[in-house]
C-alpha cells in the first residue's frame, strides 16, 4: 500500500491520488474560487513503475486546458516537480490534454471534468503510458 504524501509546509497529509487504483477519480469539495470560477488541483500518475508519482513520468508535463462550453484559446500549463497543477477556471466543462515521451514510454491523456463556482475540484489523472 502507498504511504500518504506529506505536503511540505502545510502539515496536511495528502492521501488523494496516491495509487493507480485512484486513476480517473475526482472529488468536489468546498473550497476556493469566486462567484463564477472554481479551483482545480490535479495530480498526474502512471502505472509503468511502482511509484505512481515517479517524477520521471509526471514532473514538468506540459498540458492544455480547453473550455468545452465557451471555446476560445487553450490555456497552457506545466505540472510541478511532483506532477501536480493548480488552476482557477470558470465554471463549466473543461478538457485537459497532455502527451509526449516520458522515459522510454509514450504517454497521452485527455480528460473531461467539471468545475463548479466556489468549489475545489481534485483530479487524479492517469498518464496512460505504453
Amino acid at each position: 500500500t502507498d504511504a500518504p504524501i506529506d505536503t511540505a509546509d502545510s502539515g496536511v497529509v495528502d492521501t488523494f491520488c496516491t495509487s493507480s487504483d485512484m486513476a480517473g477519480t475526482s472529488s468536489l469539495e468546498e473550497g476556493s474560487g469566486t462567484g463564477t470560477s472554481g479551483q482545480v488541483v490535479g495530480q498526474f500518475i502512471q502505472d509503468v513503475v511502482v511509484d505512481p508519482r515517479d517524477p520521471q513520468y509526471v514532473a514538468f508535463l506540459d498540458y492544455l486546458l480547453d473550455n468545452q462550453d465557451v471555446g476560445g484559446a487553450s490555456s497552457r500549463g506545466r505540472t510541478d516537480a511532483d506532477g501536480r497543477f493548480t488552476a482557477t477556471l470558470g465554471a463549466g466543462n473543461w478538457l485537459i490534454q497532455t502527451s509526449g515521451h516520458q522515459g522510454s514510454y509514450y504517454c497521452a491523456q485527455e480528460t473531461v471534468f467539471q468545475v463548479q463556482a466556489g468549489k475545489l475540484t481534485k483530479l487524479c489523472i492517469d498518464m496512460d503510458c505504453n
